[in-house]
């Protein structure tokens, strides 16, 4: 694997390493970084919300109150809608407007906003004011819509917007439109319910969180005030659905991190949008019943082991389609088999593995729903709207995105996204490649460097947890080990500074321990005695108490060849 070193600087103190991390993170306010402000310290013009929009927002909302009118939220069916959904209906409720919350199904409705949702809601009541919470932002025809239907409607999202041919946003026909790409959907909600309740924003910095993470944003600037404020809230909830959700877990709250959001909290209020209904997700949320919420939560943990076993299923699957991507810039797989629920997990599976956009695409007898993957770089919404005028409809991120069309359009958009890419994405941005953010020198490895590294958190999305090159390791010992012997660890002495009176003696540390997750294939290829170069995260082992430094590996290679060609 190749090494992309950020920085040829070799850190030699943690000063030293401080000021390479910041620098790869393009952090020019130290202080914001390592002291974020709190979220309701934030400004509009912190996140880049218009303040006009925000005040016809909140005039309609007021004006809505007054009339005693019905307020429908129209949220989303993943964890980004579904807490964006909870915090402006708990908003609105201590606002003192009791509004009705739909949630879309994915097979019946579709995502977002659209006529067979708008003939659900319009079904159900006919409601006077509706507010769209992590969605709408291309919904141009479903706004016209409800317009001509006597709806008002407010739009609250942070997808990516179409532009017109001067290169300018183009919204569509709102009563306001409260948007910025800076955040999640929730947060954006999160920013209106602060307005018409402080009190009820300051106690939903817990779903913040949960979307913040969920929906993979940036862990820099606002969106790290969030997560650095909003991952204590989570221990600290009140909400019952959550207490036992983290319980049945077997999550010590006092050790809840973005791993466990990430890995354990969201997945389960996912899984319910993609095989079920959302609405139960939300509805966890928002109990005050815990008999109700343990029921809840047993629903959600059965659909996520069955969301487990889906993909695992459709993964085999797909890796034998892949296979036959090699040759080009981009994956594009499809199948009538494809559960739509977990397209999005085989994509970024695939993007993962094989170092390049992956689309994956769920063949309905009538309708073809796709999801999208990208790398860093292949700004991948940018690229499926090039062939937009062959979809029913396209949205979503530069990193993710998803789409639909008709069946029989297929081979068409699939044979014109390959020659985009193959023209758009250079060969150098699909090597395979480690980020590392600097070598650093073996005396700086210690307990304190991990206790300093955590400085830098909450890591996540362009806030890695750092990968760290040490250089010249000898390994003193190579095993297996784990359930089926697919983990790697080794044993490797650091190299010491010569003695001045004695140059040619070689000195090496104590033993490092090294364990490589997943890494078993490489035991073949070590053997104690060789020297090597290691890539890895710097962390603590603790077991019965004790605890040691240990390195969890990225990459292993013999020295000399990777640094060389990594500096060039």
């Amino acid at each position: 694997m190749n090494w992309e070193l950020r920085t040829n600087t070799i850190a030699t103190n943690f000063t030293e390493l401080s000021e390479i991390l910041l620098a790869n993170r393009q952090i020019t306010n130290r202080r914001l970084f390592f002291t974020p402000l709190a979220p309701e310290k934030l400004t509009l013009e912190d996140v880049g919300i218009q303040k006009l929009e925000m005040e016809k927002a909140v005039a309609r909302i007021t004006l809505a109150k007054e009339r005693g009118e019905d307020v429908l939220i129209f949220g989303d069916y993943d964890a980004d809608g579904i807490c964006a959904t909870a915090i402006l209906w708990e908003g609105l409720r201590e606002f003192g407007i009791v509004a009705r919350p739909f949630i879309p199904h994915r097979e019946k409705h579709g995502y977002g906003l659209s006529d067979r949702s708008i003939d659900a809601v319009l079904a159900e009541k006919k409601p006077d004011l509706l507010i769209t919470v992590d969605n709408g932002i291309v919904a141009h025809a479903a706004f016209e819509r409800l317009k001509a239907e006597g709806i008002d409607a407010i739009l609250t999202d942070h997808h990516q917007p179409e532009v017109g041919a001067d290169q300018q946003a183009v919204y569509p026909p709102a009563t306001a439109c409260i948007h910025t790409t800076q955040l999640c959907g929730s947060t954006v909600a999160w920013f209106l319910a602060r307005q018409l309740s402080p009190k009820a924003a300051a106690r939903s910095l817990d779903l913040t969180a949960i979307a913040t993470i969920a929906d993979q944003m940036p862990l820099l600037g606002v969106n790290r005030s969030f997560v650095r404020f909003g991952i204590p809230a989570i221990a600290k909830s009140s909400r019952v659905g959550l207490q036992l959700l983290i319980a049945k877990a077997a999550i010590d709250p006092r050790k809840l991190d973005v791993q466990s959001v990430n890995y354990v909290i969201a997945p389960r209020i996912n899984a319910m949008g993609r095989l079920k209904h959302g609405l139960d997700a939300l509805r966890l949320i928002c109990t005050k019943n815990m008999e109700r919420a343990d029921q809840l939560v047993k629903e959600l943990i059965d659909t996520n082991t069955s969301r487990q076993e889906l993909t695992t299923e459709m993964l085999d699957d797909a890796r034998t389609k892949a296979h036959l991507w090699e040759d080009q810039h981009i994956i594009i797989i499809a199948s009538e088999q494809y559960h739509e629920g977990v397209i999005g997990l085989i994509a970024g599976r695939l993007t993962e593995e094989y170092s390049k956009p992956a689309i994956v695409i769920a063949i309905g007898e009538k309708v073809a729903k796709a999801s999208a993957r990208s790398i860093r770089g292949v700004n991948i919404i940018e690229l499926i709207r090039l062939v937009k005028a062959d979809l029913l409809e396209a949205g979503g991120h530069p990193m993710a995105a998803g789409f639909t069309l008709l069946p029989e359009k297929f081979e068409e958009v699939r044979e014109k996204l390959c020659e985009f890419a193959k023209a758009q994405i250079t060969s150098e941005a699909l090597a395979p490649g480690l980020e590392v953010e600097c070598i650093v020198s073996p005396d700086l490895l210690s307990l304190d460097l991990v206790t300093q590294l955590k400085s830098f958190a909450p890591f996540g999305q362009q806030n890695p947890e750092p990968v760290l090159g040490i250089k010249g390791v000898k390994i003193i010992g190579v095993k297996t080990m784990g359930n089926g012997d697919k983990h790697l660890k080794l044993g490797v002495a650091l190299p010491v500074e010569p003695d001045s009176n004695n140059p040619f003696l070689e000195l090496w540390s104590e033993t490092l321990d090294c364990v490589g997750w997943g890494m078993a294939a490489l035991a073949a290829d070590l053997q104690p005695g060789m020297i090597c170069d290691l890539a890895g995260k710097i962390s603590v082992n603790e077991w019965k108490g004790r605890k040691t430094l240990q390195v969890v590996i990225k990459d292993v290679v013999g020295s000399d060849a990777i640094i060389v060609d990594a500096l060039k």
